[in-house]
């Protein structure tokens, strides 16, 4: 009895390995990737447990399944093996149950249920947000929102001068994703001042989708600027009258500024104490009444466009204020004497008296004097003459440039009268 035990005990240690250990395999079911419309790929691991072992899916649209995939070989080793199956011929925008199954000589094994869906059939595009920016005389940018709804989607702007439209950018690609692009176009070539039509189309596999039409209007194109004065110049204290024209095109009701350079002329135009802008006639003429003038001062005028076109300088010169009048001073002379504004300290007074050929002659001249509240004064005294004569007063403020000469008015001084 003995010696059987032993020989049994020898025979099961004779035994080969791969007996000893054999085993059915173990299956784990893995996600699906590239999930698409029609097709998507399974995955898992197998461990054969040192047997030859193949694998399939299991798939449908309810956890009964119903289909099967291709098989494959995991091979005979002995540790888990990735496994990867592609599916074609789904339906879209459809819930799938799969689970991966594995089987050997020593049996088989299933791999838990899992679940995707496909991706649904893209829709048509949707089109927002289309409008035009940066317009100028010439060019504009044309600019939209494209969601492609998940189909390989192309665009394209369409413009011109009617709803006919007539010109087009380049089909232009958005993409296939779900969710909305930023896109922009700059056109060029346009006419300036001008009403131009666009919209936007954007085609998938799904069909095309085109925007409401839209309008913008093209900048104003001024090329010039011309200015003058009514006058040379004008009293201190008053205003004077500017005149002006723009070229170019849509001038018509064109927004022109005036604006000021003050003696000594180191600063900047600027419009502070300039009056408001005003529009262009349709011949593109303005007028701008500057008042109440100081010193002299520099004027120029530009468009208030997208481009700006500048007239050249004109120079305001403003006029010494001079007052005179005539009072007795003895019976064989007249004084003349009068106010300058603004005061002018270094200023010097010309006495002049008018000629028989309509002239002026020099008679004398004096410095003048300071009499307050910003004024200056001077005074003449005149002989009387056997013939009444006409006199008047020149200033010079020589105060480099910001006043120019001012003249009084004529007075006329009676002759000597014989006793």
């Amino acid at each position: 009895m003995r010696l059987i035990l032993v020989s049994c005990v020898l025979l099961t240690l004779a035994l080969p390995a791969t007996a000893a250990h054999a085993a059915a395999p173990a299956a784990t079911t893995g996600a699906a990737a590239e999930i698409t419309r029609t097709s998507a790929a399974l995955t898992g691991t197998v461990d054969p447990n040192g047997v030859s072992t193949s694998y399939h899916f299991e798939y449908g649209t309810t956890s009964a399944y119903g289909l099967v995939s291709t098989s494959g070989d995991a091979g005979d080793g002995d540790g888990a093996q990735p496994v990867r199956v592609a599916l074609e011929g789904l339906s879209p925008d459809t819930t799938y149950h799969y689970r991966l199954v594995a089987a050997n000589a020593d049996g088989g094994a299933e791999g838990a249920d899992r679940s995707f869906r496909t991706a649904p059939n893209p829709r048509p595009p949707g089109l927002s947000s289309t409008v035009a920016r940066e317009v100028g005389p010439t060019g504009a940018t044309l600019r939209s929102r494209v969601d492609p709804n998940r189909g390989e989607t192309t665009y394209r702007f369409e413009y011109g001068l009617s709803q006919s439209y007539g010109s087009r950018t380049p089909e232009r690609a958005a993409g296939a994703g779900d969710a909305r692009v930023d896109v922009a176009e700059r056109i060029e070539g346009l006419r300036p001042y001008r009403r131009y039509h666009f919209r936007i189309v954007a085609t998938n596999e799904a069909g095309r989708t085109v925007t409401r039409n839209r309008t913008f209007t093209t900048a104003r194109l001024p090329t010039a600027v011309t200015l003058s004065l009514a006058a040379p110049r004008t009293p201190w204290g008053e205003g004077i009258e500017v005149f002006g024209r723009v070229s170019g095109t849509g001038v018509n009701g064109i927004l022109v500024a005036l604006e000021r350079q003050d003696f000594p002329f180191l600063g900047p135009f600027s419009s502070i104490g300039a009056p408001a802008p005003v529009k262009a006639d349709r011949f593109g003429r303005f007028r701008f009444y500057m008042p109440s003038l100081f010193s002299a001062t520099r004027l120029h005028a530009l468009t208030r466009t997208a481009v700006v076109a500048t007239s050249p300088a004109v120079t305001a010169n403003v006029a010494l204020r001079v007052g005179a009048a005539t009072r007795r001073a003895t019976r064989r002379a007249v004084r003349i004497r009068g106010s300058v504004r603004p005061a002018a300290p270094k200023g010097r007074a010309v006495l002049q008296r008018r000629t028989a050929s309509g002239g002026w002659s020099f008679v004398r001249g004096t410095r003048l004097r300071p009499l307050g509240a910003g004024r200056s004064r001077f005074a003449f005294t005149v002989p009387k003459r056997r013939a009444a004569r006409a006199y008047r007063v020149r200033v010079f403020a020589r105060d480099g440039g910001a006043h120019v000469p001012g003249t009084s008015r004529t007075v006329a001084v009676a002759p000597l009268k014989r006793r």
